[in-house]
C-alpha cells in the first residue's frame, strides 16, 4: 500500500482509536498500514501516544529509507477529523527532541539494573552498533525470557570525556581521554535515540563506566576528583556509575607485591591513614569469622591491618563519590560499581568480602561488584598451562601458576571456574551481582563455565569487540576499494604513533608484530584473535579519535567522521556481526 503521510495519520488513527498502545497493537497496524513508497521508512515500534492527548501520536520515520535523514513525525487529530503533521529532526545529536519524545513513555528511558543478569555492550560507534545492540536483546529475549540489555556504555573518563574536551582535542595524542570522540553527554542520548527508534520498553541500564581518579600527588588527586565530578554531573541521566579508585591502592600492603612491607611497616601505616574510631570499628567488625554460603573466612587483625592499608585511601574516595552521584541523582536509584578490577593483584574473596563490607557498613552498598580476575582487554584466557605462564609472566599474579598445577591439574580454566564461584557468592552476600570486566574476546567454555560459577548471575562487559568487527568489515573489503585504504591508513598511523613511544612500553610490540606479517590483521574472532596482531587489537580504536592526516585526497578529518559515514551495505554487515556476537555471548553466559 502506497500512502502519502495525512493517509498514514489516518490510518493510524483508525487502527488506535481508543485502544491501548501495546506492542501487539503497533504489530497490528503495521500490518495494517504496509509498506510505504520509496519516500519513507518508518519504525513502528516507537508508535507512542501523547501521555497528555490521546489526540496526538508519534511516530519515527527515516526519508528515503536514510538514517541520517531520520524524522520524528507527530500526528495530532484535530476535533473535524483532519489529522496535522508536524516533522522534526530525529538524528541522535537532535538532542532535546529525542530527551523529550523518550519522556513520552518513560519505558525509553534507562532505569536500574538492580539483581538483573546483563551483558553491558561498549557502543564505541554508537550510531551503528546501538540498533545492532537492540536487536540482538530483542533476540534473546524472545529465545530465553532473560532481559539482558545493558546497552550503554563506554568508560567516563577514559573512552568518553564531556563535550567540550572532545571539541578541544586535535587528534595528535592516542591515549587521551575521549579516543573515541564520543561525549558522555552524545552517548547518553544515542541510547535513547536507538531506543525509541527500536521501540525498546524492555528496560535496559544506561552506564557511565570507570570513572578514573589519579594522580601521583595530593594536588593532582584533587585536579582529578573534580574533573571526575565534572563528569558525574554531566552523566546524571546515566543509571549505572562505575567508579576506579585504584590508582589510591598501597600495593606494597599486600604480601603478594615484590617489595612487600613488613608488619612493623603496616602497623605504622595503619595508625597513619585511619583514626582511632576507624581502626577500632575494622578491629571490631572482623573479630568474629564470617561466612558465606559454604566458604569461611577468619580475618586476623594482621590480615586486617594490611587489607585496610592497601583499600582505605580508595574506599573512602568511594563513599565520596557515591554520595556525589546520589546528589546528582536527586533521589533516584543507581547502580553503585566501585571497581577493583584495575588492581595490579587478582582479587581475593577475603578482598572482596572486606570492600564490600566496608561500604555497606558505611552507608554505600555497592549492587555491583568487579574482581580482577585475571582477564585481559579483547584476548582469550588460556586454557592450557604452557600459554598460562607466558600469559601470567611479569603480572603480580605469584600464586595463579602454583594453584592451576597443583589443586586443579594443570586447567587454567578449572581454576577459573573455582574463584569465580566464590567471588560470586561474596556478591551475593551482599545483595550484589559479580560484575566481569575486560570481557571481549573470551572463548565459549570460559563464557560456559561463567554462566554456571554465578548462577547466570553475572554482568559481563564488552567494549572494544564490536568496534574490532567494524575494523574487520573495513579490511576484508577489496584491495583498492576506499573503506580497505582507510583502515591501512589507521594501521600506519597506530605505527606511527608508536614510533613516537605514545602507547609506552607496548609501543615496541608495533614492529615486533609486522616482522611476523601480522601488520594488518586483526586475528580469528571466534579463536580470541590470539593468532593476530595483539598491539592492533588493543590499541587500533584509539586512532579513530585522531586525524586522516594522510588521506590521498587532502581530506585530514578525524577517522570516526569518516567511519560514521560509512555506506548502508557495510553498515548492515558490521550490524549482523554486532548481534549476532551479542546473542552468542548472551546464551553462553546462562546457566
Amino acid at each position: 500500500m502506497s500512502h502519502n503521510l495525512n493517509e498514514l495519520g489516518q490510518i493510524l488513527f483508525r487502527e488506535v482509536s481508543s485502544h491501548a498502545l501495546d506492542d501487539e497493537l503497533r504489530e497490528q497496524v503495521s500490518k495494517t498500514a504496509g509498506p510505504a513508497d520509496a519516500a519513507w521508512r518508518f519504525h513502528f515500534g516507537s508508535l507512542t501516544r501523547d501521555p497528555n492527548d490521546e489526540a496526538t501520536l508519534y511516530l519515527v520515520g527515516d526519508r528515503g529509507d536514510d538514517e541520517k535523514k531520520s524524522a520524528l513525525l507527530t500526528f495530532t487529530r484535530t476535533s473535524g477529523g483532519e489529522v496535522q503533521i508536524q516533522e522534526q529532526p530525529f538524528g541522535s545529536t537532535d538532542r532535546e527532541t529525542v530527551r523529550d519524545m523518550a519522556a513520552k513513555d518513560a519505558r525509553f528511558l534507562p532505569r536500574p539494573q538492580k539483581d538483573l543478569p546483563a551483558v553491558a555492550t561498549g557502543n564505541r560507534h554508537p550510531e551503528i552498533s546501538l540498533p545492532a545492540v537492540f536487536d540482538a536483546f530483542g533476540r534473546v529475549l524472545d529465545e530465553t525470557g532473560v532481559n539482558m540489555a545493558s546497552t550503554v556504555q563506554l568508560s567516563a573518563t577514559r573512552e568518553m570525556t564531556i563535550d567540550e574536551a572532545i571539541a578541544a582535542r586535535d587528534g595528535e595524542d592516542p591515549t587521551q581521554i575521549g579516543h573515541t570522540r564520543v561525549s558522555i553527554e552524545h552517548l547518553y542520548h544515542s541510547g535513547l535515540w536507538a531506543a525509541v527508534r527500536a521501540g525498546w520498553r524492555h528496560g535496559y541500564s544506561a552506564e557511565a563506566d570507570h570513572f578514573i581518579v589519579s594522580g601521583a600527588h595530593p594536588s593532582e588527586i584533587a585536579a582529578s576528583i573534580e574533573a571526575t565530578e565534572e563528569a558525574i554531573r554531566r552523566a546524571a541521566g546515566y543509571t549505572k556509575f562505575t567508579t576506579d579508585t585504584s590508582r589510591l591502592f598501597q600495593l606494597e600492603a599486600d604480601t603478594r607485591h615484590p617489595n612487600a612491607w613488613t608488619d612493623a611497616q603496616v602497623d605504622d601505616a595503619f595508625a597513619e591513614k585511619l583514626t582511632d574510631d576507624e581502626q577500632g570499628w575494622l578491629l571490631n567488625e572482623f573479630a568474629a569469622p564470617k561466612r558465606v554460603e559454604e566458604y569461611s573466612y577468619d580475618f586476623t587483625p594482621p590480615q586486617v591491618r594490611r587489607l585496610a592499608v592497601k583499600f582505605s585511601e580508595s574506599l573512602k574516595l568511594n563513599e565520596q563519590l557515591y554520595d556525589f552521584i546520589r546528589e546528582q541523582k536527586s533521589g533516584a536509584e543507581f547502580d553503585f560499581e566501585p571497581s577493583i578490577d584495575e588492581a595490579a593483584t587478582l582479587t581475593t574473596p577475603e578482598e572482596l568480602f572486606f570492600y564490600m563490607h566496608w561500604l555497606r557498613e558505611r552507608g554505600r552498598p555497592a549492587g555491583l561488584v568487579p574482581p580482577n580476575l585475571g582477564f585481559k582487554k579483547r584476548q582469550a584466557y588460556p586454557e592450557e598451562l604452557g600459554p598460562l605462564k607466558d600469559y601470567a609472566a611479569h603480572k603480580m599474579w605469584p600464586e595463579l601458576v602454583p594453584a592451576v598445577e597443583g589443586k586443579f591439574g594443570g586447567d587454567p580454566v578449572a581454576e577459573l571456574a573455582g574463584r569465580v564461584r566464590e567471588l560470586a557468592a561474596v556478591a551475593r552476600h551482599f545483595d550484589g551481582t559479580l560484575s566481569i570486566h575486560s570481557g571481549s574476546g573470551k572463548q565459549a567454555r570460559v563464557l560456559e563455565m561463567i554462566g554456571q560459577a554465578t548462577a547466570g548471575r553475572v554482568n559481563y562487559k564488552i567494549s572494544g569487540e564490536l568496534q574490532l568487527q567494524l575494523l574487520d568489515v573495513l579490511s576484508e573489503q577489496p584491495e583498492g576499494s576506499p573503506w580497505r585504504a582507510l583502515y591501512k591508513r589507521m594501521v600506519d598511523r597506530c605505527r606511527e604513533f608508536a614510533s613516537q613511544n605514545a602507547f609506552g612500553e607496548e609501543s615496541e610490540l608495533a614492529e615486533v608484530y609486522k616482522a611476523k606479517g601480522l601488520e594488518y590483521y586483526l586475528g580469528d574472532r571466534d579463536s580470541g584473535r590470539v593468532d593476530g596482531n595483539l598491539f592492533l587489537v588493543f590499541w587500533i580504536g584509539n586512532l579513530v579519535g585522531t586525524r586522516d592526516r594522510d588521506a590521498p585526497d587532502g581530506d585530514t578529518r578525524f577517522f570516526k567522521e569518516k567511519i560514521d559515514e560509512l555506506p548502508a551495505n557495510l553498515v548492515s554487515e558490521i550490524r549482523r556481526r554486532n548481534a549476532a556476537y551479542i546473542v552468542w555471548l548472551a546464551k553462553r553466559l546462562r546457566p
